[in-house]
C-alpha cells in the first residue's frame, strides 16, 4: 500500500505512515481534553446552575418578607394574564416573559460560565425557576398552563414552605438544563472532531485507489 513506482513519489507517499501515528495522536488528545473538560463541567453542573439561581431568584427567598413579595408580585403577574376569568388556563411560559418583562427574575451570575449560560437560555431559565418554584409544593406537578385559582392555592403554600426546598427544586430543574444543553454541544463539538479525523484517515486511501485505478488502465494500454 506505501509502495510505489516512482522513487519520489515512493518517497512522499512513505510520509503517510508518520503522518497517520501524528494524526491520531492529536485526535486523541483531543477527545480526551474535551471528554475531561465534560466530565468536569457534569461534576460542577450543580453549583454553575446554583450560581444562575443565586444571581437573582436567590433574594426572592431569603426571608420571609422577600418571598411574600415575590410571590404576591407573580400573582399580580398571573391576574393580569387571566383576563377577570380565574378558570382560564394560562400557560406557565407567558407568565415567565411577563415576569421578565416586569421584574427581571434572573440576573447575569458573576461565574463566566453561568453568565453565558444565563445570558444564552435566560427565557429557558425564567420559565424553569417557575416550574421549579411550584414544584416545591409537595405533591404537586405542574403542567404547562394552569388556571388562575390553581395558582394562587400553590403560591398560598409556597410562602409557607422552607427557602432551602424551594431553592433545590429551582436548581434542579436549572441543573437540568444546563446538563442537556452540555450533552447537546459535546456531541457537536465531538461529531465535528470525528468527521475531520474521518476524513482525513480516508486521503491515504482514496490516493491508494485512485493509484491502483491509474496503474490498472496503464497497464490495460500496454497490453493493448
Amino acid at each position: 500500500m506505501f509502495s510505489r513506482e516512482h522513487t519520489y513519489y515512493n518517497w512522499a507517499v512513505k510520509l503517510y505512515i508518520p503522518a497517520i501515528f501524528i494524526i491520531n495522536m492529536i485526535f486523541s488528545l483531543k477527545l480526551g481534553l474535551f471528554w475531561g473538560a465534560y466530565e468536569a463541567l457534569k461534576k460542577d453542573s450543580y453549583s454553575i446552575s446554583q450560581q444562575t439561581y443565586n444571581a437573582g431568584t436567590y433574594y426572592a427567598f431569603k426571608d420571609e418578607q422577600s418571598r411574600k413579595q415575590f410571590v404576591g408580585k407573580l400573582q399580580s403577574v398571573v391576574a393580569d394574564l387571566s383576563n377577570s376569568n380565574q378558570n382560564t388556563k394560562i400557560r406557565i411560559v407567558d407568565i415567565a416573559e411577563a415576569y421578565d418583562t416586569k421584574y427581571q427574575v434572573v440576573d447575569n451570575p458573576k461565574n463566566w460560565l453561568a453568565s453565558l449560560f444565563a445570558e444564552k437560555y435566560g427565557d429557558r431559565i425564567h420559565t424553569l425557576v417557575l416550574y421549579g418554584m411550584l414544584n416545591a409544593v409537595p405533591h404537586v406537578n405542574i403542567s404547562e398552563s394552569i388556571s388562575y385559582s390553581e395558582f394562587d392555592k400553590l403560591t398560598n403554600q409556597l410562602i409557607m414552605l422552607d427557602s432551602k426546598d424551594v431553592e433545590s427544586s429551582i436548581v434542579k430543574k436549572v441543573q437540568n438544563l444546563f446538563l442537556m444543553v452540555l450533552k447537546s454541544q459535546f456531541k457537536t463539538i465531538i461529531n465535528g472532531i470525528l468527521i475531520i479525523w474521518i476524513l482525513l484517515m480516508l486521503i491515504p486511501l482514496v490516493e491508494f485507489w485512485i493509484y491502483r485505478y491509474v496503474m490498472k488502465r496503464k497497464g490495460n494500454n500496454v497490453t493493448v
